[in-house]
């Protein structure tokens, strides 16, 4: 069944969607659950990282981000914080602008639920360390 000739199905197992790897993550593998098109305020990815995988320094635009560590473990680092140990069931929110690391570490893959308000555009929104960014020690 689906919501208009048109539409995903509503009903779908993740490991039946299109998956893909984000610019500047090695390892890493996603598949876009919920997308704009179901509802236009957020959107929801399964990403999977192999252990020594990470999403490199970057920081999102408008972009609120969340994810929640489903299994495995991460080395988190938020802007000029020292990293952090993350383990299932953390919680981390990265407001717009607040460049980030995660790293996958230990023996066996990071699973992780991400959500994105607004979503990220088709080709994402990826902006390099490099580039200016907002920390948690700016005011």
């Amino acid at each position: 069944m689906t919501g208009s000739p048109s539409a995903k199905p509503l009903i779908e197992h993740a490991d039946e969607m299109e998956a893909y790897s984000p610019p500047n993550h090695q390892g890493t593998r996603n598949v876009r659950l919920v997308d704009h098109e179901f509802c236009g305020g957020f959107e929801m990815i399964r990403g999977i990282v192999q252990p020594g995988g990470e999403a490199e320094p970057h920081y999102h635009e408008a972009e609120h981000q969340v994810i929640y560590i489903v299994r495995g473990m991460a080395e988190v680092t938020l802007g000029d914080d020292a990293p952090r140990q993350c383990a299932p069931g953390t919680v981390i929110r990265i407001p717009p602008r607040m460049l980030h690391r995660v790293v996958c570490h230990g023996p066996e893959p990071l699973e992780a639920l991400i959500v994105y308000s607004p979503p990220l555009p088709k080709h994402g929104a990826f902006h390099p360390a490099g580039e200016a960014h907002r920390s948690l020690a700016a005011p």
